[in-house]
């Protein structure tokens, strides 16, 4: 399955372009209105990025996923979740690519 990060976004990238992600999460002003062809900030674009990774990872089948990965129990927050950012250790222990079940983001 081995794919270089250019191939992943180009392809996610496509996607984008053809509307077949939900934006409605994408953290962008307008986001309806952006496009491959769209200048934007870096500060964007590392957004922009994040979000099809996350769609790329969201599109992955379980089995495809290392042990560790794929045995993860959900967190509660999911994506939302603020503690991933600034503990590894409940980063690793819990599955973030997932929809909260807990919190104001459900």
């Amino acid at each position: 399955m081995g794919r270089t990060f250019q191939e992943v976004i180009s392809e996610w990238i496509i996607k984008f372009d053809n509307k077949e992600i939900d934006r409605t999460r994408m953290p962008l002003n307008h986001a309806e209105m952006i496009s491959s062809g769209t200048h934007i900030c870096n500060e964007c674009y590392d957004k922009l990025v994040s979000f099809l990774l996350y769609w790329f990872r969201v599109s992955m089948p379980k089995h495809i996923l290392p042990p560790d990965a794929s045995q993860r129990g959900d967190c509660w927050y999911g994506y939302a979740c603020r503690t991933q950012h600034h503990n590894e250790e409940h980063a690793r222990k819990r599955n973030h690519v997932c929809r909260p079940t807990r919190g104001s983001h459900m």
